[in-house]
């Protein structure tokens, strides 16, 4: 039995579903982590970096010394029990220990192996671009940096340092510099120095080998107890994961204020924090912007646009409104360093380069980017080559989401249907509202939206949409509506007061929008926890649901006409951070694959493409709702835990409804 997760998460563009599953660190565990790693943080202020590095080192080789005991262990017993047959049996059995090492040492080298993740990026050579190799070769013999065996271009916006081992767990590695040819795009000349700098400082002080050593123990654990129920495993995990985790992070996370030093030293104080600004302002630019119409170029079409990287770096040549940049940066400064990202936030990080916070920044054009510096006439052509990787790379979830639009229009079109013949239920005309807007626009789904408010004031989310809607056309009556959804619904405080900071920074009223930004920088902690209590896991425990007999109904209604699922069970599991926001679980049982024909068989095994999504988009009532799929077909690859989660689900009273 594999679990299939479908759960909806509220965000500030739409209330569409996101996938949850059982891998993020429940809330019990995140809290003893975030604790945890402050401690460690404070620490790591009275003793040497050094002393502390080999702590981390000493904890990971725990991990590989544990391993080694139960290898150990095994071979020990086997050799007792040879023992033990010949002394009750009178007889000898030869065997040669030399195999015997022999087969120990392979079954330790499977065991401790991590296999690297391969790199499909284009590759280039010094011949190609002399003048961009000649930056990292004067820049790596300043750091006094290992070799750089390749230098990769992908289409990411980013700059990584990345080593594949030779052995999973020797230092023999091969250097990896990876550059993102959005990220040089959106970059001068020397910021990319900057970048440069930073990314050849982590391998200045071996930090990528040391890190990469931590992050192939973590590794290797994901991988022993990804996919078998050994208790023997599983226990020492439960024990060792926030340990080596924590201890790795604040290491990790050291190592970056030191890469950012490195990147002040090798250039300036200036230089090093605008190369900070921008990249975190062109990221959220691409974030809202860009992707966006991409978003909304998979609903027409089934096959991804052939030239996107092409589009996306022109899109980076045009100039940012200086408005709406500076926005944009008042809600990255508002962000706080925190245990999401090993990385600090960005206010920190031009802190610890000695840069002042910016009050007034302006994005300065840049007459020639480091693109089109160091890649010259051949960066149209790395980009057509981008061009064919990204298309290949999204083909199939592009193909998705083209489906799941198409299916939303036709849905959509049955639900006007039904409204010219009756009144639509609540439950109905939210979704109604929330796929018009998706499809459509929001300035088409805003009469919508003013009609469910009129029938219904408290409805959180069509406050919040009618208020939005309103502010993004200059109207001061939207702020009423967005105060109103912060005090209905904690889920849209966050996306509530980032309207109201971003119409009151337009509107010239600096007060206002600080203190909005102030609500936002208060609520984002409570949000991150919300989330990981949201997270299914093994240990939960359930109660019955409370939700109104119509809206049961109206459930089943929909889940009738689909016969590959056997029985539902809904149930709702109680929380602690913002406990009136429950959380609904909709566990279906599927058919046995006898008792159904082939055309079920094939809906079934298909479900992220057909039953998943028709239910996402058909039971997406306004509370926040898990669907999860699940069989009778336990095999060797079935987690112990997956079998306690729905037993948990199934034992509760009344969970039972079709």
């Amino acid at each position: 039995m594999k679990l299939k997760f479908v759960g909806t998460l509220p965000n500030y563009s739409n209330f569409g579903f996101g996938t949850l599953n059982c891998d993020p660190m429940e809330l019990e565990q995140q809290t003893k982590f975030d604790l945890l790693v402050r401690q460690l943080e404070r620490s790591t202020r009275q003793r040497t970096t050094t002393k502390y590095h080999l702590q981390v080192a000493a904890l990971a080789t725990i991990g590989y010394g544990y391993i080694a005991i139960i290898c150990l262990s095994v071979f020990s017993s086997l050799w007792m029990v040879r023992w033990l047959f010949e002394l009750t049996q009178n007889r000898s059995i030869t065997i040669d220990p030399h195999q015997l090492w022999v087969l120990f040492g392979l079954v330790a080298i499977a065991t401790f192996w991590v296999q690297p993740t391969p790199l499909s990026d284009r590759e280039i050579h010094h011949t190609e671009f002399p003048e961009l190799f000649a930056v990292i070769d004067r820049l790596s013999r300043e750091l006094k940096t290992p070799k750089i065996h390749h230098v990769v271009v992908n289409y990411e916006h980013n700059a990584a340092i990345y080593q594949t081992p030779h052995l999973g767990w020797q230092e023999w590695h091969q250097n990896y510099l990876i550059l993102g040819l959005p990220l040089l795009q959106s970059l001068t000349p020397a910021q990319l120095e900057a970048t440069l700098a930073h990314e050849l400082g982590h391998l200045s002080n071996h930090d990528s080998s040391f890190t990469g050593y931590i992050f192939r123990v973590r590794r290797m654990w994901e991988q022993l107890t990804a996919d078998n129920n050994l208790f023997i495993l599983q226990w020492f995990f439960r024990w060792y994961e926030p340990l080596i985790k924590a201890y790795s992070f604040v290491s990790v996370r050291d190592r970056e204020y030191a890469a950012d030093a490195l990147a002040k030293r090798m250039t300036s104080p200036e230089i090093a924090a605008n190369d900070l600004i921008q990249t975190y302002i062109y990221q959220y630019y691409l974030q809202e912007h860009f992707n966006r119409q991409l978003d909304r170029q998979a609903q027409e079409s089934p096959t991804p646009p052939p030239d996107v990287v092409t589009q996306m770096l022109a899109t980076l040549r045009q100039p940012l409104d200086p408005q709406i940049a500076q926005v944009w940066l008042g809600l990255i400064l508002g962000q706080a360093t925190d245990t999401d990202d090993t990385h600090p936030c960005l206010s920190d990080r031009l802190a610890a380069v000695g840069y002042p916070i910016p009050t007034d920044w302006t994005p300065q054009p840049i007459e020639c980017t480091a693109a089109e510096r160091f890649f010259g006439d051949r960066l149209a052509d790395l980009a057509a080559e981008l061009d064919l990787q990204w298309a290949e790379s999204r083909k199939s979830a592009w193909l998705r989401q083209y489906h799941q639009a198409r299916y939303q229009h036709e849905y959509l079109g049955t639900l006007n249907f039904q409204a010219t013949i009756s009144p639509l239920t609540i439950n109905e005309a939210t979704i109604q509202a929330d796929l018009t807007g998706k499809l459509a626009g929001d300035a088409a789904a805003f009469p919508l939206w003013q009609e469910l408010l009129g029938a219904h004031p408290d409805c959180a989310r069509a406050n919040y949409q009618v208020g939005k809607e309103l502010v993004n056309r200059g109207h001061f009556s939207g702020c009423t509506y967005l105060e109103r959804t912060i005090a209905l619904d904690p889920d849209l405080v966050v996306p509530s007061c980032e309207e109201l900071y971003r119409f009151h920074m337009l509107d010239g009223d600096l007060a206002a929008a600080e203190t909005y930004l102030a609500w936002r920088q208060q609520h984002l902690p409570k949000q991150w926890r919300s989330k990981l209590e949201r997270t299914l896991a093994d240990t939960d425990r359930f109660v019955p649901h409370d939700l109104e007999p119509d809206l049961v109904a109206e459930i089943c209604r929909k889940l009738v006409p689909y016969s590959a699922i056997e029985r539902a069970y809904l149930v709702c599991k109680p929380l602690q951070v913002f406990p009136d926001q429950p959380l609904y679980v909709l566990a279906l049982k599927l058919a046995k694959p006898r008792s159904i024909d082939l055309q079920k068989l094939a809906l079934a095994a298909n479900l992220d493409l057909n039953l998943g999504d028709r239910l996402r988009i058909e039971l997406n009532f306004d509370r926040q709702l898990v669907i999860a799929f699940f069989d009778e077909q336990k095999s060797k690859f079935t987690h112990d835990r997956d079998w306690k989660l729905i037993e948990n689900i199934q034992k509760t009273p009344n969970a039972n409804i079709l």
